[in-house]
């Protein structure tokens, strides 16, 4: 595989295992911290992932218009704010709802761009390209979700924050490497 797929893998499993941080404990920290039912936790877990969906159509889209370095950009930036609102806010039912949306939302961004980035930067490699990076989306889940719990022995606030620092490792990597790669920077064409 090129150097460049390489980084995009590498940055996609930092980016899913800071994402993964928060999914297996979102439930427990709405329902026993946060003192709201399941059903509210169910109701907000899926407002997250609904909001993930449209960052992957916003983020499709924006590619096609604007390129991947800066819609991956876009996306990380709202995720971090996003995830290091959470760690200040947590104990606000509101805030713990509007940070899991905008964490969802920028999150979704990014997803498409880096697939796209990967099938541009190695066309020749077929699908290769494409399973390695949901290769790498495994293994950022298995990660993220064996550290979280591990960080939510200690303390919940580490999760939050450690979610964080994964966006800020990922937003340094994407600001220094990404930049480079050769995505659309206008509509895209399709020629039969």
């Amino acid at each position: 595989m090129p150097r460049a797929v390489w980084i995009l893998v590498i940055g996609m499993t930092i980016n899913i295992t800071g994402a993964s941080f928060l999914w297996p404990l979102n439930t427990i920290y709405i329902s026993q911290e946060l003192g709201r039912s399941l059903t509210a936790a169910g109701a907000v877990l899926t407002i997250n992932a609904l909001a993930g969906v449209a960052g992957n159509l916003l983020g499709g889209r924006l590619f096609d218009l604007i390129g991947g370095f800066r819609t991956i950009m876009s996306g990380v930036i709202i995720a971090m704010a996003s995830a290091f609102t959470l760690a200040a806010l947590h104990e606000s039912f509101t805030a713990y709802v509007l940070c899991l949306i905008a964490l969802g939302f920028g999150g979704g961004m990014m997803i498409p761009c880096m697939y796209a980035l990967a099938g541009s930067v190695w066309p020749e490699g077929g699908r290769r390209p494409f399973n390695a990076m949901y290769v790498s989306q495994n293994v950022g889940v298995a990660v993220g979700a064996a550290s979280g719990g591990m960080l939510a022995g200690f303390r919940f606030d580490y999760v939050f924050i450690g979610n964080g620092l994964m966006y800020t490792a990922f937003f340094f990597l994407a600001l220094f490497y990404f930049r480079n790669f050769q995505g659309h920077g206008g509509p895209a064409r399709w020629n039969p």
